[in-house]
């Protein structure tokens, strides 16, 4: 497992270096980003296998929080490079995400009824 994530690390920083020389900061930031998330959203695994001490898993927030902040400026570009339509931005869990999941709104598969269903 620990050899997956070398290689993982490994693989991420060459695709990153790759990148044009004014991208590599905030594209290094959105990795460090999905990593906290990572780590954030299995946190319980690695306080119970002890991988990370109580105080790090602390200072999580904060850094997730930081690294939000350095991105924003840069998110408009960002989501234009990812080639995200104006469009996807308005679909209605892009905009208002707990109201458009505090009913039942058969996950967005209404029009495909007939495959789901």
């Amino acid at each position: 497992s620990s050899g997956i994530n070398a290689e993982y690390g490994d693989l991420c920083e060459e695709k990153i270096g790759l990148a044009d020389a004014g991208l590599q900061p905030v594209l290094q930031k959105m990795h460090n980003l999905y990593l906290i998330s990572v780590v954030q959203d299995n946190i319980g695994f690695f306080l119970t296998n002890r991988l990370i001490s109580k105080g790090a898993a602390t200072a999580l927030r904060s850094d997730f929080n930081s690294l939000i902040e350095e991105i924003a400026p840069d998110a408009l570009a960002l989501a234009e490079g990812f080639g995200i339509t104006e469009e996807m931005l308005s679909a209605p869990i892009a905009r208002d995400w707990e109201l458009y999941n505090s009913y039942d709104n058969a996950g967005e598969m209404d029009k495909f009824e007939d495959l789901v269903r």
